[in-house]
C-alpha cells in the first residue's frame, strides 16, 4: 500500500513537470527586438513625447514614451524585424495659469505642439528593424522651413 501511495506521488509529479514544459513555448515567439534612441527637436532633446512604431504591411506596433530625447522599448515589448512607419508627437508643457486664478475662470490656450504634421500624422518616415540590430534609430527633426 505504501509503495503505490509513492509511485503515485511521482506519477503526479511527472504528469505536471511534463505538463508545465509543454505548456511553455518560446520566449519570444514573434522575434521581438529591443529598440531605442533619440529624439531631437531643432537640435535640442525633445523634452517629452511619445513615439510609435506601425508596420507597414500588417503586423505588431508598438511605441514608448519620450524623455529627455530618449525613448526605449524593451525586447518583451519590442519590433519583430521588418518595415515601420514612424510617428512622433511632442507633449508640451501646459501653459501656467495667471494669477489670482480661481476654479471656474476660464483657462488659458495651451501651446500648440511644435512636433510638425510630416512626423505624426502625416509621417512618411520609415524604420527598418533587423534581426542581427542593433536596433538603435536616432531622429532629428526641425521645425525651420529650408
Amino acid at each position: 500500500m505504501r509503495m503505490g501511495i509513492h509511485r503515485g506521488w511521482w506519477v503526479v509529479v511527472l504528469s505536471t513537470a511534463l505538463g508545465v514544459q509543454a505548456g511553455c513555448g518560446p520566449s519570444n515567439p514573434l522575434g521581438r527586438k529591443a529598440i531605442s534612441g533619440t529624439v531631437t527637436l531643432d537640435s535640442a532633446p525633445l523634452a517629452s513625447g511619445s513615439i510609435e512604431f506601425t508596420p507597414l504591411g500588417g503586423g505588431v506596433s508598438s511605441g514608448a514614451v519620450i524623455e529627455a530625447g530618449k525613448y526605449q522599448i524593451p525586447a518583451e515589448s519590442g519590433l519583430p524585424p521588418g518595415k515601420y512607419r514612424v510617428s512622433i508627437v511632442d507633449n508640451p508643457p501646459a501653459a501656467p495659469l495667471p494669477p489670482g486664478h480661481m476654479p471656474g475662470d476660464d483657462l488659458p490656450p495651451q501651446p500648440k505642439p511644435r512636433v510638425p504634421p510630416s512626423w505624426n500624422q502625416n509621417s512618411t518616415h520609415e524604420i527598418e528593424v533587423t534581426q542581427q540590430g542593433p536596433n538603435r534609430f536616432d531622429f532629428s527633426i526641425s521645425t525651420k522651413s529650408r
